[in-house]
C-alpha cells in the first residue's frame, strides 16, 4: 500500500448517538457515511488498514468494470433509460463507498502509527 503525507479530502467524522468521538465509531461500527446518522453500511471499528484499502480497491476496480462495459457498448442509446440510470447510481454509490473505504484506511493507518 502506497502511503501519502496528506489525508484524503473525505474523512470519518463523529456524530450523535453512542459514539466515540475519537474515531467516529458507533458500538464498534464505523458507518461509511458518517454524515448520514441513519447509515447502516460499514466496518467494524478495528478493522486494519490494509484491509479497508483493499475493499476500497475492489469498489473501485467494480466502477472501472462499470465504466468499460459503459464505454465498450456499441450504441449507448440502444440501453433503456432505466438501465443507464442505474448504471450512474451504481458507480455513483460504488465511488462514495470507496472513497469513505480510503479515509478510512487512512484513520485507520494513523491511529496505528499513534
Amino acid at each position: 500500500m502506497n502511503e501519502t503525507s496528506t489525508p484524503p479530502a473525505e474523512t470519518t467524522e463523529s456524530f450523535s448517538g453512542s459514539n466515540h468521538a475519537d474515531t467516529g465509531t458507533i458500538d464498534g461500527f464505523t458507518p461509511l457515511h458518517s454524515s448520514d446518522p441513519l447509515c447502516v453500511i460499514g466496518y467494524p471499528s478495528n478493522t486494519a488498514a490494509p484491509d479497508l484499502y483493499d475493499a476500497a480497491t475492489h469498489r473501485h476496480s467494480a466502477v472501472l468494470g462499470v465504466l468499460c462495459l459503459l464505454s465498450t457498448a456499441t450504441d449507448l442509446n440502444e440501453l433503456s433509460t432505466s438501465n443507464l440510470q442505474s448504471c450512474i447510481q451504481a458507480i455513483r454509490i460504488l465511488s462514495e463507498d470507496a472513497a469513505a473505504l480510503y479515509a478510512g484506511a487512512w484513520q485507520a493507518l494513523q491511529n496505528e502509527r499513534r
